[in-house]
C-alpha cells in the first residue's frame, strides 16, 4: 500500500515508522498547507492541525484519494465532507481515536449508559487528560464519549479537561451517587495503537466507497 501522510508531527512520524515496518511505502509527506497532493498514492492518512484538516481533505478528494483522518477539532465541517462524499463518489473515514482499546471503551460506555438510563441516583461526568501540546480541548475522544452517552441519557454531560506533562491520553467516565462511585477508564500507554489503527483502517478503506466512521470498520473487521 502506498501512503500519503499529511501532517508530519508526532503522529505522522509514528504512522510512517509503523507503515514501513508493516511493508507499506510512503509516497508523499505533506507538512505545509501550501503543498499539493500528487495523487499517486493508494490512500492518505491525515493527522494535521484542525485548521488545515478540511483543505487537506479536499485536496485529496480532488485527486480521488481515499482519506483516513484522525485530526480532531474541526468537526463543525464533518457534514460538508459527508455530503461531498455522497455527491462526488469520494471515500473517507474519520475517527477521533484509532486505538482498538479506545473503541472497545466506547462500546463499554454505550452499554453502561443504557443500564443507567432509568437510574436517577447517579450523577455523571467525564474527565480527560492529555499532554500540554494538544491543541483541542476537550479532546475528540471525550466529545465522542459525551455524544454517545448524551444520546442515550438525554443529558448534557460535563467534561473536565486537563493538559499535564506528556500524558498520551486518559479518559474516565464517572457515575457517582451518595453511596457509590463507578469509574470506567482508559489510559493510552503510548501512541503506537493510534498509528497502527489508522494503517489497518487504510488497508480496509481502499476497497470501499463512501463516508465511514470507526464503527463501520469494526463491524466489518471484528
Amino acid at each position: 500500500m502506498k501512503i500519503c501522510i499529511i501532517g508530519y508531527g508526532k503522529m505522522g512520524k509514528m504512522v510512517e515508522n509503523i507503515a514501513i515496518s508493516k511493508g507499506h511505502s510512503i509516497n508523499q509527506i505533506i507538512d505545509s498547507p501550501s503543498d499539493e497532493v500528487k495523487g499517486n498514492s493508494d490512500v492518505a492518512i491525515i493527522f494535521s492541525t484542525p485548521e488545515s484538516a478540511l483543505p487537506n481533505i479536499m485536496k485529496c478528494f480532488e485527486k480521488k484519494l481515499p482519506v483516513i483522518c484522525g485530526t480532531t477539532g474541526w468537526l463543525n465541517d464533518i457534514e460538508k465532507i459527508k455530503k461531498y462524499c455522497e455527491k462526488n463518489n469520494n471515500t473517507f473515514l474519520f475517527s477521533p481515536n484509532f486505538s482498538l482499546g479506545v473503541n472497545l471503551f466506547f462500546k463499554i460506555n454505550n452499554s453502561v449508559s443504557k443500564i443507567m438510563k432509568n437510574s436517577d441516583e447517579f450523577d455523571l461526568r467525564i474527565n480527560e487528560v492529555h499532554h500540554t501540546s494538544k491543541i483541542d480541548s476537550p479532546s475528540g475522544t471525550a466529545l465522542k464519549i459525551k455524544k454517545d452517552i448524551d444520546s442515550v441519557l438525554k443529558k448534557d454531560t460535563l467534561i473536565e479537561s486537563k493538559r499535564i506533562g506528556s500524558n498520551n491520553g486518559t479518559h474516565e467516565v464517572i457515575y457517582e451517587s451518595f453511596s457509590d462511585l463507578i469509574k470506567i477508564s482508559h489510559t493510552a500507554k503510548n501512541r503506537d495503537s493510534f498509528a497502527l489503527g489508522s494503517i489497518v483502517c487504510a488497508q480496509w478503506i481502499i476497497s470501499q466507497n463512501g463516508f465511514f466512521e470507526m464503527d463501520d470498520f469494526l463491524n466489518d473487521f471484528l
